[in-house]
């Protein structure tokens, strides 16, 4: 069956030791586990450079097309940088792919700068991803729930479901609770029985599989959802149809 995976990277930085960062290198890696699409945001984007790094993850979309999927990741700072970026790569994807990292631009996600990405998103239906961490004051999962409530039309993604156990059980309150939230179970993080968890909390159509390549090992990740005790249609929900699903326009 082959995989669309909703959470990876392009580029390398110096806190990631990665190898295999570039696209070329990358496809070596997604051919050998059948993974047949990668949404990607760029490291460098993560980190602040937005326009250089919104700019690379354009060159690969146009030199990979079929393979790749795009984020636009945004920075609240400036003020008008995130719409302008928004609106520079829109061709991007149809309904929108949003990438915000509080935790590396060091501003919480339901600040008030973030509002005109917030009301963005929900008028264009866009999926986005968000980088999540257990109790964090910038980005933990809660955080999302008021978010989800305000703008119902956005499909937001718990990036790493809150990575711990406890960020998981903070991602599925929120989950739980807005059916317009899905939990993305990229993570560094592996915790015996999680996914099983997750299924009987919220069913297996609102959990999504990411990679987080080049920086974590994506057999690794494959793994833990081929080798979990849920049925097969669950698992291909959760390794291909939920996603594409959320990227087809309308879906939800």
């Amino acid at each position: 069956m082959p995989i669309v995976d909703c959470h990876g990277h392009v580029g390398i930085h110096p806190d990631f030791p990665a190898y295999k960062t570039g696209a070329e290198e990358m496809l070596q890696v997604m051919d050998l586990l059948n993974i047949e699409r990668l949404a990607i945001t760029s490291t460098l984007a993560c980190y602040n450079d937005c326009a250089r790094g919104n700019a690379e993850v354009d060159r690969v979309l146009k030199e990979h097309p079929s393979r790749f999927l795009g984020y636009i990741t945004v920075n609240p700072n400036p003020e008008g940088l995130a719409l302008a970026q928004l609106q520079r790569y829109a061709h991007f994807h149809t309904p929108p792919l949003i990438k915000m990292h509080p935790a590396c631009q060091h501003y919480p996600v339901n600040g008030p700068k973030y509002v005109p990405v917030w009301d963005y998103a929900n008028q264009t239906h866009a999926i986005v991803l968000v980088h999540t961490w257990d109790s964090d004051p910038e980005c933990s999962p809660l955080l999302l729930e008021p978010i989800a409530r305000a703008y119902p039309k956005a499909r937001i993604l718990l990036g790493h479901a809150g990575v711990t156990w406890r960020g998981y059980e903070q991602a599925l309150e929120v989950a739980k609770t807005h059916p317009n939230t899905f939990l993305d179970i990229t993570g560094s993080q592996s915790h015996r029985t999680i996914l099983e968890h997750c299924v009987r909390q919220i069913g297996g159509d609102r959990i999504l599989f990411g990679s987080d390549l080049p920086y974590l090992e994506a057999a690794l990740s494959l793994g833990r959802v081929l080798t979990a005790r849920i049925s097969d249609q669950e698992k291909e929900a959760i390794l291909r149809t939920n996603f594409l699903r959320l990227l087809s326009p309308g879906g939800l």
